[in-house]
């Protein structure tokens, strides 16, 4: 189950980000920097269900010395480098919202 949960959320992950990349392309960054915020939120939040899905499914087969190494990897592989201003994020998809006063996505 938590294979398959880190799974969704890659594919999930991968769809976002080409998605985004897409739109931006044709419309211009400038113009949908609402829904790359949403992309960015999304992939912070992506990354920590990642983290724990993994740390689950490890710690429910592996043990010791072979738990602590998966655990490593684990914490290395999932290593978020470039932190984005999550409250910023947020304060910028709603001001879109609150402007257009409806979901405009």
């Amino acid at each position: 189950m938590a294979a398959s949960d880190i799974l969704i959320e890659i594919y999930m992950a991968e769809s976002t980000i080409l998605r985004t990349e897409k739109l931006a392309k044709k419309e211009g960054a400038d113009k949908v920097k609402e829904q790359i915020a949403m992309a960015q939120l999304y992939l912070y939040h992506a990354v920590d269900i990642v983290n724990q899905k993994g740390k689950e499914g490890i710690v429910s087969f592996a043990e010791g010395d072979e738990q602590r190494a998966m655990l490593m990897g684990l914490k290395r592989f999932t290593k978020y480098t470039n932190m984005p201003n999550v409250i910023g994020l947020r304060e910028t998809i709603a001001a879109k919202l609150i402007s257009e006063n409806r979901y405009c996505f």
